[in-house]
């Protein structure tokens, strides 16, 4: 019996360090960095009398998941509400990291080389609601880990 609990025990143990690990690299951004650094050249922007429109518009920001925040690019501070990965069973996009910030914002992401072989890349898009003249703005996103700006 002493043997079937210490076996129990252990294979708890094992189980539980496995779990945790698993949970704590969810993130597929994490292997290639907490800090990253995302580029935007344009800015898609919807108005409440007219239609959708594309404008010039560069930029970086700084997605940091040690500090939880995002500091866009007028150097204003953005909480992650949280954020999670998604895959969609036969999506030629295979994962795909959601971050939600505290100011209602949302960017997705999806790496641009799935397996990291070529490039540590991430793209997607920041789509912020409005409530105001401009209903949804959208910016097209480039992500590198590290300090790009």
């Amino acid at each position: 019996m002493g043997v079937t609990v210490i076996s129990k025990h252990l294979l708890i143990a094992i189980l539980l360090f496995a779990t945790t690990n698993a949970n704590a690299a969810d993130n597929p951004m994490w292997r290639s960095g907490l800090e990253w650094t995302c580029t935007f050249t344009s800015a898609i922007r919807c108005e409440r009398s007219t239609d959708c429109a594309s404008h010039a518009d560069k930029g970086a920001m700084k997605l940091n998941y040690k500090e939880n925040t995002l500091v866009d690019h007028a150097g204003r501070n953005h909480p992650i509400k949280r954020h999670y990965v998604q895959t969609v069973a036969g999506s030629p996009i295979g994962i795909e990291v959601k971050v939600e910030l505290a100011t209602n914002e949302v960017i997705w992401l999806s790496a641009a080389d799935g397996d990291g072989t070529f490039s540590d890349n991430w793209t997607g898009a920041m789509v912020s609601p409005g409530g105001g003249v401009i209903v949804q703005e959208l910016r097209p996103l480039i992500c590198a880990p590290g300090d790009r700006r």
